[in-house]
Parts: C-alpha cells; sequence; structure tokens
C-alpha cells in the first residue's frame, strides 16, 4: 500500500469534473427515494470512469495501484469507492441492516481510491468502521468521525501500518497494537494483498534489495581499508542509485524494498529507507 495525496491545487480539468459531480450529487440526494438514487448512480457512472479522472488519479501514483503497489500496465484502471455507494456489508459479510451505503459519496472525488479489479471486486461492499454508533446514514452526516477497519491509502498514517517479511508475504508493522494488527490483517485480506503471485514478486525485490545493500556495505568496508579505494566507492555509489531506484514513488514494490532495509537493523541501511 502506498500513501496517496490530492494536491491542494486540482488542475482545471478536475476543477471541471468535481463541478459536474456535485451537479449529479444533489441529483442524487433530491430522488424521492432508494431506488431513484440507485438508478441516478448507474445512469451516470460513466463520470467516474472518466479518462481525464483516471489519467490524473494513475499519474498521482506513478501508474501503481494504490493497494498492491503493481503498475497497472495493460490492467484496467478501477475506481473503488472506499465507502461503497450501494449496501454496506459487517465484518462477517452480512448486509448492515437499514444502512443504504454511502449514496451521497457516488461522485465524491474524496471517496476514490485507484486499483486494480481484482482487489476491487473482493472488497465489494464491506466498510466495518470501529466506531458503529457514529457510522454516516445519510448526507448531512460527517463521515470525517468515522473510524474505519480498512487501512486507507489516503491517511497520513494508515499505510505505515502495513510491512512485509522476507517471503514477501504483507504483515502488521512490528510493535502494532492490537486493534492496528486487526486493521492491517482485514485489509490484507479483502485487498487480497496476501496472494500468491504478489508475495513471489515482493520476495524477489526483497532478496535483490538486500543483495545491493550487502554489496554497498562490502564496497564501502572495502574502500575505507584502502582496497582500490576510488573503484570501490564507485562501486559503493552505483549500489546506493540502485537501492534510491528501488525505494522510490515510482518502483513497483517500493514499500517492500523500504521494510527490506529497516528490517537489517542497520542505522545506515535505515537513513538509505528514509532518504
Amino acid at each position: 500500500m502506498m500513501r496517496v495525496r490530492f494536491p491542494a491545487d486540482l488542475p482545471e480539468e478536475i476543477q471541471v469534473w468535481k463541478a459536474r459531480a456535485h451537479e449529479i450529487t444533489l441529483e442524487i440526494v433530491a430522488a424521492p427515494d432508494l431506488e431513484a438514487k440507485y438508478a441516478l448512480i448507474e445512469l451516470y457512472k460513466n463520470h467516474w470512469r472518466a479518462p481525464v479522472l483516471i489519467q490524473w488519479l494513475s499519474d498521482l501514483s506513478h501508474e501503481k495501484c494504490w493497494y498492491t503497489e503493481t503498475k497497472f500496465g495493460g490492467d484496467y484502471q478501477e475506481v473503488e469507492h472506499f465507502r461503497p455507494k450501494k449496501g454496506t456489508k459487517c465484518i462477517d459479510g452480512t448486509d448492515l441492516a437499514g444502512h443504504p451505503g454511502y449514496y451521497w459519496l457516488a461522485f465524491d472525488l474524496e471517496n476514490y481510491r485507484l486499483c486494480k479489479r481484482r482487489p476491487n471486486a473482493k472488497k465489494g461492499t464491506f466498510f466495518p468502521i470501529l466506531n458503529e454508533p457514529l457510522r454516516c446514514g445519510c448526507e448531512v452526516d460527517d463521515w470525517h468521525d468515522e473510524l474505519p477497519l480498512f487501512l486507507d491509502p489516503m491517511d497520513e498514517e494508515d499505510y505505515l501500518l502495513l510491512s512485509f517479511d522476507d517471503n514477501g508475504k504483507p504483515v502488521p508493522q512490528e510493535g502494532a497494537e492490537d486493534q492496528d494488527r486487526e486493521r492491517v490483517l482485514f485489509t490484507i485480506d479483502k485487498y487480497y494483498l496476501d496472494e500468491r503471485i504478489l508475495n513471489i514478486r515482493r520476495a524477489q525485490v526483497w532478496a535483490s534489495c538486500r543483495e545491493i545493500f550487502n554489496s554497498y556495505q562490502n564496497a564501502m568496508k572495502e574502500a575505507k581499508l584502502g582496497n582500490g579505494g576510488v573503484a570501490k566507492r564507485a562501486e559503493a555509489k552505483r549500489d546506493l542509485r540502485l537501492l534510491r531506484q528501488m525505494i522510490s514513488r515510482q518502483a513497483e514494490f517500493s514499500s517492500v524494498a523500504k521494510a527490506a532495509l529497516i528490517k537489517t537493523g542497520d542505522p545506515m541501511a535505515a537513513r538509505i529507507a528514509a532518504s
């Protein structure tokens, strides 16, 4: 999972998109009943699929899925409604009785997360929260008061709770409290983050990162001993550049590379990961 932020100043084409989205939302809210509201969501669904919106969201993450950190490539980018637009499922998969879904957020930019099809399909309409009495039931309620069980790529801290092991498996961050562990494990399950191929690819990134860091350490050690100092320092700088490429936001599985460095326990590795 990667941290994604919307810029303070939106490009003109996204402002235009938002203006139309606001008009649609007003129409949905004014609809006489839930059936009519859902019908309007279906009628206007191509608005959240607008190429200009998809491209902008994709650019924010350097063409990566916000959850899996894999590049989209030829995959279709899906706009996931973080808070489901029609109906809501509890943690056990049962429908939340009496909750209509967050229909008024169906065209709200802040409710959108960009991901691949499989994570989006598995997550579906699940949206349990930790403070159920404060769950929003209509457009006048403030959804900011909710505490989702899901980790959110748009939250400034949630992505820090998710880590990885040397087998590429997603795990809670070391030292995470029980509630945070529950959130991490639920997110891993419902967004399909523990998928076999993802784990294999993450393990490869982990191993490569560790190998390059070991090469960097050895080159620096040899340079300090005076064994081909200039050449060895050049080797070390090359390795450092490779590591920085692996942890850059543009790279697939950059959070895995950072975890591989941090979990060496080496102070220099931690500094590289934070650079």
